[in-house]
C-alpha cells in the first residue's frame, strides 16, 4: 500500500475468506514460527489475564487520558506549555521518532485532495500484481454510530508481515528503482493518512509465494492514541496472522504477551465495537489485497467536516477556500472546462485526470460509481505539437528520457473569453502540476491556452504536488511560457480577440507574419519606402504627365492647332493607350477570377452545408431512436416484477452506458454546429476581402474615367468599354447579394438545428429521471438486503456464544468427572 513494492502476485485469484468451509480453503504446509493457543480453525481470542474488554471492567487498567486531541488539523499538533512533558525514553542512546513528527510529517499536504491522490497510487501501483480496482467510500464509525470514515480497498498483492511493518514504518521504499510505479520515498501512506484523519487502521491479506502460507494482518497507526495517552515516541501496534491446516493461527515472532499487548490496544482505539467486529473486516477483502480505514476525520476552522459527503452522494468535496461557488456555476455553462473549474473542490473531477493513462482493466470506484478517465486532450481545439529536449546539465542522468511530447491549443469554451489557461504537467502518468499557470500577463492575454505535458526527467517534490525547485525547472517554465506566447500571438485572433503582433525572437530564431487576414494587394501601403509593388495607375499617369484630374495634358488642345501640338498630342496618346490597356486588362483578368472563386466557393459553400445538414438530421434521427429504446426499456423494467441485486446493477450499468452515449452524441452535436459558425464567419471574412478589392477596382476604373474625359472620340470609346466592365462590376455585387441570401437561409437553418437539440436535450433529461427512479428501486432493495444480513449475522453470534457456553460446561463436568474418577480410585 506505500511506497513500496508488493509482492507479485502468482495468478489469478477467487474471493475467499477465512470463514469457508475447510474444504474450500487451500491447504499450507506449516512453517517452523511459534504461535499463540488457540484453535486452529478460528481467530484467535483475546488473552484472559492482559486483555480486558472495552465494554467490561478486567485486570488491566488502562492509563487515565489527560488531555484531547484538537479535531482541526491545522492546530493537532500544539503542545499546551503547562503540560507535563512526557517522560524520557529510556537510558539507552537510540534516537526515536516523536509522536508529533507524524503531524508535522503530514502539514507537506497543503491540499486535502492531493492526500486523496497519494493513496490511490498506491493502488494503481498494485496493477501488475493483479489488482482491478481501488474503492473508496465511506462508512459510519460503530463506535460512536455517527462521525464518518474514509475506507480506501483494493484487490492487489496485498502485504506479508514483513512488508506491512515497512508500510507503517517511516522512509521505506522498494519502488525507487522499480520502473512503472509512481510512489518513491516510502513517505505517501504516512503523510496522505495522518493529513486526512488522526487515527487509520490497516486490514491485509497477502497469498503466500514460493508455496509459502497466506498471511493476514492488521495495524493501527493512530496520531489519537499516542497524543492522549502520552507517547514519547512512535508504537505503532500490528498483529499478524497464518493460515495453517485451514484455519488462522496466531503469527506471534516469539514474543506472545506483546502480540496480545498489540491486540488489546488495537481493539481499544479502533473504530470497532469488538474484536470480532474488527476481525470481520478481514471478511471484505477476497483472497488478496488491503483495506485502510482511516478515522477521526479533521474538522475546518469552523468546526464542520473538512470533508464534505453531502453535496453529492457519488463524490467527496471539500469545503472552504477550495469550493467557489462561481467556477461551480460556470462548470454548468461551459462543460468543456469543467476539470479546471472543480478539480480545486471535487474528487471525482481530480481523480478523472489524475493519471495520463489507466491500466487495462483497472477501475477507481468512488462510492459506488466509477471514475471515468478523461483525457484533457479532448478539451483541446486548434491543437499543435511540440518537441521539448532540455539541454543537457548535470542534473539529468544518462539514462534518463529526454525528450518531452507536449501539446498546446486552445480549449473548447475560448471563444467565450474565459480566463481558463496552463499546462497540465505529468510525470511517470502521473499528474504533478494541474493547469500550471506560467504566464501571468495584466491584460487578456494569454486566456484558452492549455497544454499537456510529460516531463520524466524533472523530479517531483515528496508530496507529489510540484516540482523540486531547480535550475533545470527554471528553465522548463520559461520555454512554455515562450511556447503559449508564441502560440497566442500567432492564433488568438481566431477566437475573437484582436490580433497581436509579435517582435522576433532572437533566441528561438521565429518571426511572427502580419496576423492580418487580408490579401496583400488589399493591404494599404504601412510603409512606403519599403514598398516593391508597382505603382498605382495615378501614379503612372503623372509620371507620364497628367499635373490633375481636370487638365489631362499640359497644354489644351482647344488653345492651339498646330501641327507642332498636334504631333505632341498623338505622341502623348500613343504612349498613354499602352498604359491604359494595361490596367484594362489587368481589370477584366481580375474580374473573371474573382468571379470564378466566387461560384466556386458559393457552390463548395452549398455542397459542404448540404452535407451537414443531412448529417445532423440522420444523427437527429439516431437519437430519436436511442431515445425511444430507452424508454421502452425503462417502461418494461417498470413493469417487470423487482429482481435479484446483481440484475439491477446490470440494467443500470447498460442505461448509464446508453445515457454516455447520448451525451457524447449530443456534445458531437453541439461541436459540428460550433464549427460551422467558424465556417459561416471565414466565408463571411472572404467576402468582406472580395468586397474590399472590388471597391479598389470601382476607385482605378474612376480614375481612369476621370483621366479619360478631355481625351479625343478615340477615348471615349475606352470609356464605354469602361462602362461595360462597371456594368459587370454590379452583376458581380448582385451575386454577392445572393451569396448573403443563402447565408441567411443558412442562419435560419441553423436555428431549427439548435431547437432540435433543446428538444433532444429535454428528452434525455426525462431519461435521467427514469434512470434515478430505477436507481432508488436498487437501493431500497439493497437496503433491505442489509437488514437481513445483520440480522442473521447477530443470530450466528448468538449461537457461537451459546457454543462457547456449552464447551465450558462440558469442560466442567469433564473435570468433575476426572475429579471423581481419582477419588474413586482412591478409595479403592
Amino acid at each position: 500500500m506505500d511506497s513500496q513494492t508488493r509482492p507479485k502476485n502468482p495468478g489469478t485469484t477467487h474471493p475467499k475468506s477465512h470463514g469457508v468451509p475447510a474444504s474450500t480453503v487451500r491447504g499450507q504446509k506449516r512453517g517452523s514460527r511459534s504461535y499463540a493457543d488457540g484453535d486452529p480453525n478460528n481467530l484467535p481470542v483475546k488473552k484472559p489475564r492482559t486483555m480486558v474488554n472495552p465494554h467490561q471492567t478486567g485486570n488491566k487498567i488502562a492509563e487515565p487520558r489527560t488531555r484531547r486531541l484538537s479535531r482541526q488539523f491545522w492546530k493537532a499538533g500544539d503542545d499546551k506549555e503547562d503540560e507535563r512533558p512526557p517522560r524520557n525514553c529510556g537510558n539507552d542512546a537510540a534516537i526515536r521518532v516523536h509522536p508529533q513528527f507524524l503531524h508535522a510529517n503530514a502539514t507537506s499536504h497543503k491540499w486535502a485532495l492531493g492526500a486523496f491522490a497519494e493513496l490511490l497510487d498506491n493502488s494503481l501501483d498494485e496493477a501488475c500484481n493483479g489488482a482491478t480496482y481501488v474503492h473508496v467510500d465511506s462508512t459510519t464509525n460503530q463506535k460512536d454510530g455517527k462521525s464518518s470514515m474514509l475506507i480506501v480497498k483494493d484487490n492487489g498483492g496485498g502485504m506479508d508481515p514483513n512488508r506491512f511493518r515497512e508500510c507503517l514504518s517511516l522512509g521505506y521504499s522498494r519502488k525507487r528503482n522499480v520502473a512503472n510505479t509512481v510512489g518513491q520515498y516510502g513517505n505517501g501512506f504516512k503523510t496522505s493518512t495522518m493529513r486526512l484523519g488522526a487515527d487509520a487502521i490497516v486490514f491485509t491479506r497477502f497469498r503466500g509465494a514460493n508455496a509459502g502460507n497466506t498471511t493476514q494482518s492488521v495495524g493501527m497507526l493512530s496520531y489519537t492514541y499516542l497524543y492522549e495517552t502520552r507517547k514519547s515516541e512512535a508504537v505503532v501496534p500490528t498483529v499478524d496472522f497464518e493460515l495453517v491446516d485451514n484455519g488462522w493461527v496466531a503469527l506471534t515472532h516469539g514474543d506472545r504477551d506483546k502480540w496480545f499487548d498489540n491486540l488489546e490496544t488495537i481493539v481499544e482505539w479502533s473504530p470497532y465495537v469488538s474484536q470480532q467486529a474488527m476481525f470481520d473486516q478481514f471478511d471484505l477483502l477476497e483472497e488478496q489485497g488491503t483495506q485502510i480505514v482511516i478515522y477521526n476525520l479533521w474538522d475546518d476552522d469552523e468546526g464542520k467536516l473538512e470533508l464534505d459527503f453531502d453535496a453529492d452522494g457519488h463524490d467527496i468535496q471539500l469545503r472552504g477556500v477550495n469550493r467557489d461557488e462561481k467556477k461551480i456555476e460556470m462548470a454548468k455553462a461551459y462543460p468543456n472546462s469543467r476539470h479546471f473549474l472543480t478539480y480545486r473542490h471535487s474528487l471525482r473531477s481530480y481523480a478523472s485526470i489524475l493519471y495520463l493513462r489507466l491500466p487495462p482493466n483497472f477501475r477507481i470506484i468512488l462510492r459506488g460509481k466509477e471514475v471515468e478517465h478523461h483525457s484533457l486532450l479532448e478539451d483541446m481545439m486548434m491543437t499543435e505539437d511540440i518537441t521539448y529536449k532540455p539541454v543537457a546539465s548535470p542534473e539529468l542522468s544518462q539514462d534518463e528520457d529526454m525528450v518531452a511530447a507536449l501539446k498546446i491549443g486552445f480549449v473548447k469554451d475560448a471563444h467565450h473569453h474565459i480566463d481558463i489557461q496552463g499546462f497540465n504537467v505529468y510525470h511517470k502518468n502521473r499528474l504533478i502540476k494541474p493547469f500550471w499557470r506560467v504566464w501571468n500577463a495584466a491584460g487578456s492575454d494569454g486566456r484558452g491556452v492549455i497544454g499537456v505535458l510529460e516531463a520524466n526527467f524533472i523530479q517531483p517534490a515528496h508530496n507529489k504536488q510540484g516540482f523540486e525547485r531547480t535550475a533545470l525547472l527554471a528553465r522548463v517554465e520559461n520555454r512554455l511560457n515562450k511556447y503559449q506566447k508564441t502560440y497566442w500571438s500567432k492564433r488568438c485572433h481566431e477566437i475573437g480577440y484582436a490580433p497581436r503582433r509579435m517582435q522576433k525572437n532572437h533566441e528561438s530564431g521565429v518571426t511572427e507574419a502580419p496576423t492580418s487576414a487580408e490579401p496583400a494587394q488589399c493591404r494599404p501601403n504601412r510603409n512606403s519606402q519599403k514598398e516593391t509593388t508597382q505603382p498605382s495607375v495615378a501614379n503612372r499617369t503623372h509620371e507620364i504627365g497628367f499635373r490633375n484630374r481636370t487638365n489631362g495634358l499640359g497644354v489644351s488642345c482647344k488653345e492651339t492647332r498646330s501641327v507642332h501640338q498636334a504631333a505632341e498630342f498623338q505622341k502623348q496618346k500613343a504612349q498613354l493607350e499602352p498604359q491604359v490597356r494595361l490596367p484594362k486588362a489587368r481589370v477584366q483578368e481580375l474580374e473573371k477570377r474573382q468571379k470564378a472563386q466566387l461560384e466556386e466557393k458559393t457552390r463548395n459553400f452549398k455542397n459542404v452545408e448540404t452535407k451537414q445538414v443531412a448529417e445532423l438530421q440522420r444523427q437527429k434521427r439516431q437519437l430519436e431512436l436511442q431515445l425511444r429504446q430507452s424508454k421502452s426499456k425503462i417502461q418494461d423494467l417498470e413493469k417487470r416484477p423487482k429482481v435479484k441485486d446483481y440484475e439491477s446493477a446490470k440494467l443500470v450499468v447498460e442505461l448509464q452506458r446508453q445515457k454516455g452515449q447520448l451525451e457524447l452524441q449530443v456534445k458531437q452535436s453541439q461541436y459540428k454546429i460550433q464549427d460551422l459558425e467558424k465556417r459561416h464567419k471565414v466565408k463571411e471574412d472572404d467576402l468582406q476581402r472580395q468586397k474590399a478589392c472590388l471597391e479598389l477596382s470601382k476607385s482605378v476604373v474612376q480614375d481612369l474615367e476621370d483621366s479619360l474625359k478631355v481625351k479625343d472620340v478615340e477615348s471615349s470609346k475606352l470609356v464605354e468599354e469602361l462602362h461595360e466592365h462597371k456594368a459587370k462590376i454590379q452583376d458581380l455585387e448582385e451575386s454577392q447579394k445572393v451569396v448573403d441570401e443563402l447565408v441567411v437561409e443558412l442562419q435560419r437553418d441553423r436555428g431549427l438545428l439548435e431547437s432540435q437539440l433543446k428538444v433532444s436535450q429535454a428528452k434525455n433529461q426525462e431519461f435521467e429521471k427514469s434512470q434515478k427512479a430505477v436507481m432508488d428501486v436498487f437501493q431500497e432493495e439493497r437496503g433491505r438486503r442489509d437488514v437481513t444480513e445483520d440480522a442473521l449475522r447477530k443470530k450466528l453470534r448468538g449461537a457461537y456464544d451459546v457454543m462457547d457456553t456449552l464447551k465450558m460446561k462440558v469442560n466442567a463436568l469433564e473435570a468433575d468427572q476426572a475429579f471423581c474418577k481419582k477419588v474413586h480410585m482412591h478409595m479403592l
